[in-house]
């Protein structure tokens, strides 16, 4: 059986350990800091009033818990953001965390709407209706959906669920709904999501989703301590809930804007917003209420236009238009916004230049990237370039905390050129740990590049001496002084990022060039998610796991059965490429092969063989069973842990 598996359940991957020998903010850093804290308006206390508004209850215990004693989400963790911001944190993104800290059950329209939040990344919302409830989003794990749900039942009233409503396809929004039906006084309920939802949720979290689970580690800090000197949030919420993942299956879906929906007395009325912050997307406008659910489109933040953790990207133009087209149709109508993530909103006087700033935020990142692309300016010196007006760069809710300028006008200017700037020298340059070689020996070798480093370290220069010291690592990885000084790098960027996800990344970067383990233990793959995906998916999930040395000079053609599906298919392996035909067997196959869906996973994947499947009477064969053995021998599932800031 292969050695190697992965989960690409980022929240599962790995718990936090102690971080490494810590380096304290430099002079240099700690002015950078101070520059901020100079720069904006930390007297005006709004957002705090609007996180704490409502309150009821939070949990009476320090963490939420899963069923082995582990902690699903901790709550106490935080209390260390209570204190001032020091010199080893952005004090701007100090402050968005201690907002994302708060944590419980909030009314935000009083006997309506209630929302949980700081239990999870993101928030969960109920919506009363004449005699049950409404939920939006239903966290990423059961564990922390069933900890909010039980409070809103406790403090509230146990109503019946009458719908769920999943806002787009991002497992913080849908992966604890198991929770929701467990624990509900009926079972079954409408599923309502935006159309392509189980189809954007494949192809995001499970086509990419190994390579993805390994970024989303030094994204999400899921390998740093919460401290002061270490992981403080993600700038979007505090953290990811551990647990159990459902992959829901919607009844019922949204496909254009102006669709509406009554249930049980509730009357609402969906924006479809493909393309925005996920694949497919919705926001909800409740008339009888005069509230607007943003989903995750309109939140207290600059969002990604490109997540660091790796998806498609995100068009800043069309985000901007339907924050328009909501301005335009329900603006004037809207008293309460309130969003997946972060707080509430009260008023319109203050709802509208919110989202006029979000709209204008979104349209001029976009804006901006095409207008200097088209006088040959290249992605990096568009980072460079563009910065926000004042007019917006003043607003809390328009910083990058999540997303960045740098990174989103790159994204923009990937979306319409892809990743060649036009530069002749950048069409194919050699690979990091080449390219870092040529540099080390350019340069006069690795004693005279430390010296350089340590020149630019001493002065501040630390985009510089990353830049610098990366050459150095690939070329010689075995070099710890090099290893150490780059890590040090790292720290001083991770402090003055305003970002959450720009600090992750460097903090765990600079982890894991200090350490010697391995960042974490590679577990199983999980058979059940995989085999719960639409056969499509599945098959063309099976054929990015070939690896082409291993399928060099091989042919297969087999014919499958699904035997719980009733689903019938070809697969042909030829030219290292696996292809498949759905509802089709082909005439001269040496194998039919009958099993469930589930049972052929676990063979594709290597966790059974055909023999015990048959002598288990879980499956029949028909002709050459070694036609199976020869495919799967051709299998290299993903590895969880390969590096990144080393070769």
């Amino acid at each position: 059986m292969r050695k190697h598996f992965f989960n690409f359940t980022w929240s599962l991957m790995c718990m936090p350990v102690s971080l490494f020998a810590q380096t304290a903010a430099t002079p240099y850093t700690a002015k950078a800091n101070q520059t901020v804290q100079e720069t904006l308006n930390f007297a005006n206390r709004q957002d705090f009033e609007d996180a704490r508004r409502g309150f009821i209850v939070t949990s009476d215990t320090p963490n939420i818990f899963m069923a082995n004693g582990k902690t699903s989400y901790p709550l106490k963790d935080w209390e260390f953001l209570q204190n001032d911001s020091p010199a080893t944190a952005n004090p701007s993104l100090w402050r968005q965390s201690q907002l994302n800290s708060i944590h419980g059950l909030f009314e935000v329209i009083p006997g309506k709407v209630y929302q949980i939040r700081g239990f999870d990344l993101a928030n969960m919302s109920f919506v009363r209706t004449d005699s049950g409830w409404i939920v939006i989003d239903v966290l990423t794990v059961e564990e922390s959906a069933k900890a909010g749900y039980d409070l809103i039942k406790k403090h509230v009233g146990n109503f019946p669920i009458r719908a769920v409503i999943l806002t787009h396809p991002h497992s913080d929004h849908y992966g604890g709904l198991q929770a929701i039906r467990q624990g509900a006084p009926n079972k079954d309920f409408e599923i309502i999501a935006p159309k392509g939802f189980l189809k954007a949720a494949q192809n995001e979290n499970i086509m990419a989703g190994p390579a993805m689970a390994r970024r989303a580690t030094y994204m999400y800090g899921l390998q740093l301590t919460p401290d002061a000197q270490g992981f403080i949030g993600t700038g979007l919420g505090q953290t990811l809930a551990k647990g159990k993942k459902t992959l829901p299956h919607p009844t019922d879906e949204i496909s254009q804007t102006g669709e509406t929906r009554t249930i049980d007395g509730l009357q609402m009325e969906f924006v479809s917003a493909p393309e925005s912050e996920a694949p497919v997307e919705i926001m909800i406008y409740f008339p009888q209420l005069k509230a607007f659910c943003t989903a995750e489109d309109m939140t207290h933040t600059m969002h990604n236009l490109l997540t660091l953790r790796g998806a498609k990207v995100r068009n800043g133009l069309l985000w901007s238009k339907y924050i328009d087209q909501v301005i335009t149709r329900y603006g004037a109508h809207t008293d309460v916004v309130f969003s997946s993530h972060h707080w509430p909103m009260w008023g319109n006087k203050r709802i509208l230049p919110y989202l006029e700033a979000q709209r204008d935020l979104y349209r001029y990142l976009h804006d901006q990237t095409l207008h200097l692309a088209n006088q040959g300016y290249t992605p990096e010196e568009i980072a460079e370039a563009v910065k926000l007006p004042t007019s917006l760069d003043s607003l809390f809710h328009c910083r990058g905390y999540y997303g960045t300028v740098s990174h989103n006008v790159k994204s923009q200017y990937q979306m319409y050129f892809g990743w060649f700037d036009g530069n002749p020298a950048h069409l194919n340059p050699l690979p990091p740990t080449e390219l870092g070689k040529k540099y080390v020996e350019a340069l006069g070798g690795a004693a005279h590049v430390m010296e350089m480093a340590e020149k630019g370290y001493r002065a501040g220069e630390y985009r510089w001496v990353a830049t610098l010291l990366d050459h150095l690592v690939f070329a010689e990885p075995e070099n710890r002084a090099a290893r150490k000084l780059l890590a040090d790098t790292y720290m001083q960027l991770g402090y003055q990022a305003e970002s959450g996800p720009w600090r992750n990344f460097y903090l765990t970067g600079a982890k894991d060039l200090t350490r010697n383990e391995k960042p974490y233990t590679p577990v199983l793959t999980n058979y059940q998610t995989i085999s719960q995906m639409d056969t499509e998916t599945l098959f063309d999930f099976c054929a990015i796991q070939i690896n082409k040395n291993k399928a060099e000079g091989k042919e297969v053609v087999l014919n499958l059965h699904f035997s719980d599906t009733g689903e019938d298919a070809s697969l042909i392996l030829k030219n290292s490429v696996l292809n498949h035909r759905l509802n089709r067997h082909e005439k001269d196959a040496p194998l039919d092969l009958t099993l469930s869906k589930k049972d052929f996973v676990s063979l594709f994947f290597g966790a059974t063989n055909l023999k015990e499947l048959c002598q288990d009477q879980k499956a029949s064969a028909n002709g050459c069973k070694e036609t199976i053995d020869i495919l799967t021998s051709c299998v290299e599932t993903a590895h969880p842990n390969f590096n990144i800031v080393i070769p």
